[in-house]
């Protein structure tokens, strides 16, 4: 059945959870419609005094009150817990139920010949078509199959009538169903494009232009998004490249460009997929490590390291060697917020970069009689 929900163009997972958010709808469409039906059914049942239609106003009640506590249900559970994902599963079975009771309605209003209600059913299917197609074209194959639903009794009930001035709409029928889909194709087509200049919008303001990798407000982002609570496994590294400023001014800044798209290449190759790495401006930049114990965190450091300086860099022709010092900082070990992670990350770098170049250093809480004015005035120097 997924299929029926799936987009028709390439979307990323963000996009993808918008289109299916987008099938949850307004009740307020939905009562009003099956409010629409009513009049229709309860108008059948005055004028035939068929008890069918009782049948099918005592359904549609039904059917309001289900979709009303469904959406009061997920509404409830959704202010509960902000973090919440609602499921569509209801409120899609929901929907086709309801085109469903609909295409009966229609099929039994055009198969008993009355006219007058046959204008009304034609009236009522009409109308529940354009709204139809509004609210679901998020999901082109799922909406179709709610067109098909309402329509196609319609049609039957036509046929089965002894009206033999209702066959035009059997000709007519394809024609209809085709704008129907175009309509639909047309409204996700354009959502489509939406979402995909919305994820390009994104990307360009959370990653460096340069390197490809995050920013700095990507990380920040990043860093945002982590989840409160003590059982928190993450490590939070500070690098600083050594001997990049030399080159930068020695060969320009289209050699340190390049260089430092190759630093964060050789970089990536040392981490792990789940591994977020990001350029905070010049040359440093900023890894975070999720679910890794302190110890581990200690040789990756020493990896990133030996990565960055162990073989030289081919820059257009120039070669050129560049080193890297960094300090890292744990939670919950070293810190109690990712704030608070981040400064002490900082911290630990200067004292790496204090002993010398090429060196991983893990914060260290000072003790208030050893802690030297130097080491005070350096980390107020990287808060500023």
């Amino acid at each position: 059945m997924s299929w029926l929900f799936q987009p028709t163009g390439t979307v990323d997972p963000t996009g993808r959870g918008f289109l299916l958010g987008e099938l949850l709808g307004s009740v307020a469409a939905a009562v009003m419609g099956s409010f629409c039906a009513l009049i229709v059914s309860g108008t059948a049942l005055l004028r035939s005094g068929d008890p069918s239609y009782m049948v099918f106003c005592a359904l549609e009640a039904s059917l309001i009150a289900l979709r009303v506590t469904e959406w009061r249900w997920r509404s409830a559970r959704s202010g509960q817990r902000p973090d919440h994902v609602p499921s569509i599963d209801a409120s899609a079975v929901l929907s086709a139920l309801w085109c469903t009771l609909q295409g009966a309605l229609a099929f039994t209003i055009m198969s008993s010949g009355d006219l007058v209600l046959s204008v009304l059913s034609a009236t009522l299917v009409t109308a529940m078509l354009g709204p139809i197609c509004a609210r679901n074209y998020a999901a082109p194959r799922f909406a179709f199959l709610l067109v098909l639903l309402c329509d196609l009794p319609f049609v039957a009930g036509a046929i089965a009538s002894s009206e033999m001035w209702f066959t035009p709409i059997v000709a007519l029928t394809p024609l209809f169903l085709v704008g129907a889909m175009q309509i639909i194709r047309s409204f996700h087509r354009t959502m489509l494009m939406t979402l995909a200049a919305r994820a390009t919008a994104l990307h360009l303001a959370e990653h460096d232009s340069l390197t490809g990798i995050l920013n700095r407000h990507g990380m920040d982002r990043a860093l945002s998004r982590i989840p409160p609570g003590g059982e928190r496994q993450m490590a939070l590294l500070s690098i600083d490249l050594d001997g990049f400023k030399q080159v930068n001014d020695r060969y320009g800044h289209g050699v340190g460009d390049i260089l430092l798209t190759k630093v964060a290449d050789r970089m990536k190759r040392e981490l792990r997929p789940e591994d977020l790495l990001g350029r905070m401006g010049g040359d440093e930049f900023m890894v975070i490590v999720r679910d890794m114990r302190p110890e581990h965190v200690a040789p990756l450091v020493d990896r990133l390291i030996e990565a960055i300086a162990r073989a030289p860099y081919d820059v257009g022709g120039l070669v050129v060697h560049v080193g890297a010092s960094v300090g890292f900082a744990c939670l919950p070990e070293d810190a109690a917020t990712a704030v608070e992670l981040r400064l002490r990350a900082d911290d630990a770098l200067y004292a790496a970069k204090g002993a010398g170049k090429g060196v991983g250093r893990r914060y260290r809480q000072p003790s208030p009689d050893t802690r030297s004015d130097d080491s005070v005035a350096g980390q107020q120097f990287l808060r500023r």
